[in-house]
């Protein structure tokens, strides 16, 4: 409990920090702070315009889906150590464009389904899982280079983004994901998303 309040505490005051540096100009935002940041490219943390390709998932892929990873346990722990509480799992597909052939197997259809689509300059391709009663620490992705498509498969799980909260359950959402974020599974079942991580427009 004590480690938990002190991080509590200390994110908050990080954030203050962060919100006096983005007033003095130091930071493009409060919330925009990668490890990495090319200037110049447009920094929105959602991006409701952006053209999507046509890939809607089935039930019947969805479903091969959590049947296949959630079901069989072929998941393990996202990276980072950025689980706050319960159980928040990953399964890769997809790495720098090229798909892991032992991985699509284990869901038949849907690497190719990805592939047929056509996403620019694809890079990572992963399913995220986050159990019931399950949330993760606030995070932001490395750079400002890619942008983030989230295809919901199964339950719901709330995404607060920068200073803007959104329900994944049902339609598309795009993300840059080097704007500070967190997700939070409220359901009694498990929220499973496929993510697939492309390239920001202004680096192609």
């Amino acid at each position: 409990k004590q480690w938990y309040q002190r991080r509590v505490r200390g994110d908050e005051e990080a954030m203050a920090a962060y919100q006096d540096a983005a007033k003095r100009g130091l930071l493009p935002s409060a919330y925009q702070r990668p490890k990495s940041l090319v200037s110049g490219l447009r920094a929105e943390p959602i991006w409701s315009d952006y053209t999507l390709p046509e890939l809607v998932l089935t039930e019947e892929e969805r479903n091969t889906i959590v049947d296949n990873v959630i079901y069989k346990g072929l998941f393990g722990e996202m990276e980072g150590n950025l689980g706050k509480v319960g159980v928040w799992g990953y399964y890769s597909l997809a790495d720098q464009g090229t798909f892991n052939k032992k991985s699509c197997e284990a869901v038949p259809g849907i690497c190719d389904r990805i592939e047929d689509a056509k996403f620019p300059h694809l890079d990572k391709v992963y399913v995220s899982l986050l159990y019931p009663e399950s949330a993760t620490w606030s995070h932001t992705a490395p750079d400002n280079t890619k942008l983030s498509v989230i295809l919901p498969v199964a339950g719901s799980t709330k995404l607060r983004i920068a200073d803007t909260t959104v329900v994944i359950s049902e339609d598309t959402v795009v993300i840059d994901p080097s704007f500070e974020k967190e997700f939070v599974n409220e359901e009694q079942d498990a929220a499973v998303v496929l993510v697939i991580s492309v390239a920001h427009p202004g680096t192609i």
